[in-house]
């Protein structure tokens, strides 16, 4: 576990795999908070149709409710920035593979939120 701030979250369609994301991007720090280690990012599935989609079983959907603290009202549009500008602990791993399962030269990326030290709750 390490600490992190994450500084932007976006939706993004990606052209190549024709899939939407939303990528949320993370400094993850030293353990006093001083030094930034390393700019990583966190990426959560949106889908592949016309417009993303939070669907109740996918990743979004549900780092969205840890982040927010509880589940959307009806009102909510589960909007990425419920992610922005907060404290955080993260679980960091490396990716290896391509989406083909192909190997590729590895790097990291955050794997999940463990928990948000700022902001969200009701």
């Amino acid at each position: 576990m390490y600490p992190a701030y994450s500084r932007s979250a976006r939706i993004v369609r990606d052209g190549y795999y024709k899939r939407w994301y939303c990528a949320v991007q993370f400094d993850v720090l030293s353990d006093d908070l001083a030094e930034v280690l390393a700019e990583l990012t966190l990426f959560l599935n949106m889908g592949d149709a016309e417009k993303p989609h939070a669907g109740r079983r996918g990743n979004y959907w549900q780092a969205w409710i840890t982040a927010n603290g509880g589940p959307p009202q009806r009102k909510d549009r589960l909007s990425p920035r419920v992610f922005t500008r907060r404290q955080a602990r993260v679980s960091i791993g490396d990716t290896t593979k391509n989406f083909k399962q192909a190997p590729v030269a590895a790097y990291s990326v955050v794997r999940h939120v463990v928990r948000w030290e700022t902001g969200g709750g009701r």
